[in-house]
């Protein structure tokens, strides 16, 4: 957790500008985001910050660098992640707004609001429910995180349990949905074409989303997807020309370069800053065990997944449910996926993803961005 790269006076002299800087006065009306420790401009923390803006408060966003801050609409003023600057804004504002865990040096003083929107429906084990396979530096820094926490988003029951359960978190909890997804509820036609400009995509051809997570090792063994295979099996059950878009996990995505993607059946979008706008664009997705395929669902397009290591990646963490719950068809090896995708039926999926967001009391309000700065305001008036 944070900056290894520091020297120790410059880890001191941090920790000493977090204490000290912690008792200034807030601004009740400025708001600090970051979203993955300073990627760019994504995620729940972003769609909070967009509808923040809206309603006229100051939004800073912490940034690694230039490429990150030049991600930021106008009006969403970038600072450098642990510079004076980051520090100083954060210790007088009136709202933080995080998706994942601060460092244990982050220290939190007065009426400041810490709004954790986290970011995903868990299928493996996450938190206290994994502490055996997490790094105790890590886990001092969550329940620390957790305790400074004043609201977490939830987009279910189950995942609101969770909280409660391996978080170490009795506070508030506002169950509507992530706010990433509130753009998910409806569609947005204008989104293929904005994906295609900035990746520099041929026109006409359909896309899919390929988003598997990240494995223990960071290796790179199972990604071995049929490309042209697949996009073959696309063209012959959906029609017209296909293209797979590949997004892998934050932690490999520089190792994208060595998975030999072929042009003609597969380009490397790992770098785009918003996977919302790729569900968007995208007209089928496949991954593996990573929470995007819950977000995904509520576009109710296809969706299916490929896990050729299943047992060795259950034996990392294990899952929280039987993987069988799934809504979507799973394959283990490239002749189980092109017989799924040239078999699939949506109705099928449907009435499957119907029955899985009963069970687990899966809540997508298309309005938690709103419902969130509605929460911060009312506080306000307190």
């Amino acid at each position: 957790m944070g900056n290894k790269n520091l020297s120790l006076a410059g880890k001191v002299l941090r920790n000493g500008l977090w204490q000290l800087l912690s008792w200034l006065p807030k601004d009740s009306r400025k708001a600090v985001c970051q979203s993955f420790y300073g990627r760019g401009y994504s995620d729940s923390p972003k769609a909070v910050a967009d509808e923040l803006r809206k309603r006229g408060w100051k939004v800073y966003w912490t940034v690694k660098g230039p490429e990150e801050a030049a991600t930021l609409p106008e009006g969403v003023k970038p600072v450098v992640v642990e510079s004076p600057g980051a520090i100083y804004q954060f210790c007088t504002a009136g709202v933080w707004v995080d998706n994942c865990r601060k460092w244990a040096y982050t220290k939190k003083r007065g009426n400041t609001c810490y709004v954790q929107t986290w970011h995903g429906f868990p299928l493996k084990r996450i938190e206290g429910d994994a502490a055996d396979a997490l790094p105790e530096d890590y886990l001092r820094a969550a329940r620390l995180d957790s305790q400074m926490g004043d609201l977490f988003l939830s987009n279910s029951r189950f995942l609101t349990d969770i909280y409660r359960r391996g978080f170490w978190y009795e506070g508030e909890v506002l169950e509507q949905g992530f706010p990433r997804n509130d753009v998910l509820s409806q569609p947005h036609p204008e989104m293929g074409e904005k994906v295609r400009g900035a990746l520099g995509l041929p026109e006409g051809k359909r896309l899919l989303l390929y988003a598997p997570t990240f494995r223990k090792d960071k290796g790179l063994a199972a990604y071995d997807m049929d490309y042209a295979r697949l996009v073959k099996a696309l063209e012959k059950r959906f029609g017209g020309e296909w293209l797979i878009l590949a997004k892998l996990h934050p932690n490999i995505a520089e190792k994208a370069a060595q998975m030999n993607l072929d042009p003609r059946f597969i380009r490397n979008a790992s770098d785009y800053p918003d996977i919302q706008e790729l569900y968007l664009a995208c007209d089928a997705m496949v991954t593996d065990y990573s929470s995007v395929m819950f977000d995904y669902l509520i576009t109710g397009k296809p969706c299916f997944l490929y896990v050729n290591d299943l047992a060795a990646y259950k034996g990392d963490r294990n899952f929280y449910f039987d993987i069988d719950k799934l809504p979507f068809t799973r394959a283990e090896d490239n002749a189980q996926l092109e017989a799924g995708v040239l078999e699939f039926d949506p109705e099928t999926m449907a009435r499957r993803v119907e029955e899985f967001c009963r069970e687990f009391g899966i809540v997508e309000s298309g309005a938690a961005a709103e419902k969130t700065v509605d929460y911060l305001e009312e506080r306000l008036k307190g």
